[in-house]
């Protein structure tokens, strides 16, 4: 009983090898005959892993030079070098940077150049700030439009021209979240007309 029974084991133990062997020389083949496409995708990956982290280094590189020509330009505004910088290696921080001075010196000529950037946010609050200095709201972005409105109706407001006021909150559109808020005001506003 001994014998049969290591004469089992062994064939157990040589079919496993065999399929051991078998799956290498398989594995072997396949890459044999893929080996192109496995190279090239390995290769493909490394080379994407490199360009990512290069560029990512050369993002941070722009943004920390950027940060500290702005930091210069916050000490001396005339900083040419620096503003020079900043424009070169952040466009947005650039325009922000001369937004900052526009609305400093009520600069009309910056606040002018500056309402036609691209930059929307930068755009609306310029041209808000221009019309502002112009008293013009025509010229008022889509943004600020209903703003200046609710301002001008709330300064009738304050000086008593309640019949102003309201022409002035009825041309903000219904779309405006500004709406409601001006409804408010004239709401307030007309209890206290009837105490008086």
């Amino acid at each position: 009983m001994g014998i049969k029974e290591n004469l089992k084991a062994v064939k157990e133990e040589i079919s496993a090898e065999e399929q051991f062997l078998e799956s290498v020389i398989k594995t072997e083949r396949f890459f044999k005959t893929k080996k192109r496409y496995i190279i090239g995708l390995v290769m493909l990956l490394v080379l994407g892993a490199g360009a990512y982290g290069g560029y990512h280094m050369v993002q941070q590189a722009r943004l920390k030079s950027a940060n500290e020509a702005y930091t210069l330009l916050l000490k001396d505004a005339n900083n040419t070098q620096a503003l020079a910088t900043l424009k070169e290696k952040n466009e947005n921080l650039y325009a922000l940077f001369l937004l900052k001075n526009a609305l400093a010196k009520n600069d009309k000529d910056s606040l002018t150049t500056l309402s036609s950037h691209a930059n929307p946010i930068v755009k609306d609050i310029a041209s808000y700030q221009l019309s502002q200095l112009d008293q013009n709201t025509s010229a008022t972005s889509e943004l600020f439009k209903g703003f200046v409105l609710l301002e001008e109706g709330y300064s009738l407001l304050q000086n008593n021209k309640v019949a102003e006021a309201k022409i002035k909150f009825a041309q903000i559109e219904t779309t405006s979240p500004l709406k409601q808020v001006a409804q408010n005001l004239i709401s307030d506003v007309n209890p206290l007309i009837k105490n008086l």
